[in-house]
């Protein structure tokens, strides 16, 4: 029977293994924290050593010393991932994780709660989307829960996504009807000019478009000073209520 045991554990462990076995039989299974921001990445390391010491905790800065570190060692891995992108932009950046890393479970840990944001990182292959509110004891157990074969996504967001689907299309639907109109008394504004008007319109703040669009509050801003210039608006307010004005 020992020896059964031995040959058992000297077998390498890859992603298609028995892991709820792994614990059971003391081997060790690494978390690889992933954030291109050291201080982040030796918080979450720390905090999950301490919560359960059976982790194996490395760290990483970007897929490409993820690939590394499974080609040195291909042992079972679990990649916990911090998002910091907003909306589809953040997104793509774990559907390109995914694609270099394809075999190994994939948990994604959230800055802001946004249930679009985390159906789309679900629909890419995630096993887990967690806020970054969420209670430390919660997250190991989903860290055990994943590696069992399981998923997970907070309750409380599931429910307003299903909610939300619905105002969210009608939403679509007004800024579409929005920009048709900006595009045919505005037409020196490009696309996504328009688009910052329409959703100006509708009284967003800058913080608000960058989330619905993907980008950086920044780049809004820009957009949004280009769009002031060229209607001859003295301010934001004033530009809003010029497209407004074409809806009315």
């Amino acid at each position: 029977m020992k020896n059964v045991i031995e040959k058992r554990a000297a077998k390498p462990v890859t992603s298609g293994a028995d892991t709820v076995s792994l614990f059971r039989e003391n081997r060790p299974v690494r978390v690889i924290v992933t954030d291109n921001r050291r201080l982040c990445r030796e918080c979450l390391r720390l905090l999950i050593e301490t919560f359960d010491p059976n982790f194996e905790v490395a760290e990483a800065n970007d897929p490409a010393e993820i690939s590394a570190m499974l080609a040195e060692d291909p042992g079972f891995s679990v990649v916990l991932y911090n998002l910091v992108v907003r909306g589809e932009e953040g997104v793509e950046f774990v559907r390109g994780l995914r694609k270099s890393v394809p075999d190994i479970p994939l948990i994604v840990l959230c800055d802001f709660d946004d249930p679009e944001v985390m159906r789309g990182v679900m629909a890419c292959g995630a096993k887990a989307f967690l806020p970054s509110t969420t209670p430390s004891p919660v997250m190991v157990a989903v860290l055990r829960l994943v590696i069992a074969g399981g998923t997970y996504a907070p309750a409380g967001m599931v429910l307003d996504m299903s909610q939300g689907s619905s105002a969210t299309a009608a939403n679509k639907r007004e800024r579409g009807d929005r920009e048709a109109l900006i595009a045919a008394h505005f037409p020196q504004l490009t696309p996504r000019q328009r688009t910052v008007l329409a959703l100006l319109s509708q009284g967003y703040m800058n913080r608000d478009i960058a989330t619905a669009l993907g980008m950086c509050e920044n780049t809004v801003k820009a957009h949004v000073k280009q769009v002031m210039r060229k209607l001859n608006a003295s301010n934001r307010t004033r530009a809003a209520l010029m497209a407004d004005r074409l809806v009315a």
